[in-house]
């Protein structure tokens, strides 16, 4: 009987698993995959990631980044620079690869290629049931991400509603340094390569071309709660165009669509011995689509709560996981549904803000900050309305409108 299981070995289910071993807990991670397992993601970590951490990731980090170029609809191109703003490039399959690592040398017992089938519960706890195996637990955590078997057998969530998820196509593209510095930076060095972003490049999302080391991640994605639109199609077309400017012909042999929820925390997230951490509870930003820094955060909190739980063998005390993770996140998935709503409602809106940012630096401060994830949305979404409201009051009216 282990005191906690976690089901889904990414950096919410690492982490939580991490921070309950370090509290004195007997913890078992599930993990479908083997690793390093294959994971499409931009791969962009803000610094309160590694602030969140108790360890030193640099060995895995491929660039740091202080650059981003922003296009608007028309082609208008929002270059923003800020030395001080610090955010990273990781390739998720050794990132993930390296906190499940950390995991086990606290004390985590790790079973890889181990698929959750179903949940039962029972006396003392739960059951998880595999294709012919069983694990009991006082204490179960969901990190299995948007799917999540967990949220469905123990009756959270059976899918998600089309208002609370994108839908993405993206792909690790290799390349060698030499053709990203030249592709991706403005004085042909790799070090300086910016991260770009494509406002509606797709109706009601963006896409965006993030570098690492030897590869680009190229993706688009779009808010499924509007019409369904042929995202293959936009996929190509956008494709084709990022290789007609860059002078460059692309190898897609590593894409796949995928679906990424939006965050709010207008729902349960935990039952009596269950919680859910990461993707599977919905944490991700509906304005970037990042979600690494709160599924670390939330894999935390729960570890946390669970180590409580078992300590005082009080159960019930799960509940506490989510008044944690509202009073840590409420108002920061507020501020960025609001902004999201705006940014992402036309064409127009996206040329305006790029209009007034060109030639304002510090509304380009405010953009690398939300880009990069330097500082929670909620204060930023604060200075950049003083900004709008105090210097171009009749435009912001038009924006906020």
């Amino acid at each position: 009987m282990y005191d906690l299981i976690v089901v889904g070995g990414g950096p919410a289910g690492s982490m939580c698993a991490r921070s309950a071993a370090l509290k004195g807990l007997d913890v078992l991670l599930l993990e479908k995959e083997k690793f390093p397992r294959t994971k499409l993601c931009g791969g962009a970590l803000s610094p309160r990631v590694t602030e969140s951490l108790d360890f030193d990731i640099s060995s895995i980090i491929h660039l740091e980044l202080h650059h981003a170029i922003v296009y608007a609809p028309s082609g208008r191109k929002v270059v923003v620079n800020k030395e001080d703003a610090k955010g990273y490039l990781i390739k998720r399959n050794e990132f993930d690869h390296f906190l499940i690592q950390k995991a086990m040398e606290a004390g985590v017992t790790v079973l890889e290629g181990v698929k959750v089938q179903s949940i039962e519960q029972i006396r003392s706890g739960v059951r998880v049931l595999s294709h012919g195996d069983s694990f009991k637990s006082h204490l179960l955590v969901g990190a299995d991400g948007v799917n999540s078997t967990i949220a469905r057998a123990v009756g959270i969530r059976n899918k998600w509603p089309p208002d609370r998820v994108a839908l993405c196509i993206a792909a690790d593209i290799p390349l060698p340094p030499k053709e990203i510095a030249r592709i991706l930076s403005s004085d042909g060095t790799y070090e300086n390569a910016a991260i770009e972003m494509y406002p509606w490049a797709v109706e009601h999302g963006y896409g965006w071309c993030f570098p690492k080391r030897d590869e680009i991640s190229l993706g688009i994605g779009y808010k499924m709660k509007h019409q369904v639109l042929d995202l293959r199609t936009a996929w190509k077309k956008f494709v084709k165009k990022f290789e007609t400017e860059k002078g460059i012909k692309l190898d897609l042999s590593f894409q796949s669509s995928y679906r990424v929820p939006l965050g709010r925390l207008d729902k349960r997230l935990s039952t009596r011995r269950t919680m859910l951490v990461g993707d599977a509870a919905g944490l991700v930003s509906p304005i970037t689509g990042e979600g690494i820094h709160y599924a670390i955060r939330s894999g935390i909190i729960a570890g946390h709560v669970a180590s409580e739980a078992v300590k005082d063998k009080n159960p019930p005390h799960v509940r506490m996981y989510e008044d944690r993770l509202k009073k840590e996140m409420n108002a920061e998935f507020s501020a960025a549904n609001f902004v999201s709503n705006i940014a992402f409602k036309s064409e127009k809106k996206i040329e305006l803000i790029c209009e007034l940012a060109e030639n304002d630096l510090i509304l380009q401060d405010q953009m690398i900050d939300l880009v990069l994830g330097t500082r929670s949305i909620s204060k930023i979404r604060m200075d950049l309305t003083m900004r709008l409201l105090r210097h171009y009051p009749r435009k912001a009216f038009r924006l906020l409108r």
